[in-house]
């Protein structure tokens, strides 16, 4: 992966056929958390969104088939592109464990489209019609 703590918010990934699936608990020793919102911690959409982004990350790198991408992948060639069709349900705190899944809309280098969903408790608490990641191949 090329994103490292402190901005890792994945405890735990695995791949699948059809997608991706990923935990991340919010410990509260989140260095942003201090100040969203001061004495009422709550983690932030856009994190909850990155979260979600480096599921799909994860699911490039480890679970996409080569044909999807016509090769390995570069993971220093992922970046996050854009988001659409986002909605929050629920506000997440400290001791909440995020229950995060992708599966892929369409692959075709260099753009993967991923629908994503972030549930609580087996509440949903965000979900995203469309994450769009950009990737290159790796060099040979």
């Amino acid at each position: 992966m090329p994103i490292a703590p402190p901005f890792m918010f994945l405890d735990e990934a695995t791949v699948g056929p059809s997608g991706a699936q990923g935990r991340y608990t919010i410990t509260g020793q989140e260095f942003f958390l201090a100040g969203h919102f001061k004495g009422n911690p709550i983690m932030p959409a856009s994190v909850m969104l990155e979260a979600l982004g480096q599921l799909g990350v994860f699911y490039l790198l480890t679970g996409l088939p080569e044909s999807a991408a016509t090769g390995p992948i570069d993971p220093a060639t992922i970046f996050f592109a854009s988001c659409d069709g986002v909605r929050c349900h629920r506000v997440c705190r400290p001791g909440d464990i995020l229950e995060l899944s992708i599966k892929p809309r369409r692959i075709k280098a260099p753009l993967a489209v991923l629908e994503g969903v972030i549930r609580v408790g087996g509440q949903k608490a965000v979900g995203a019609e469309e994450i769009t990641l950009t990737f290159g191949p790796a060099s040979a």
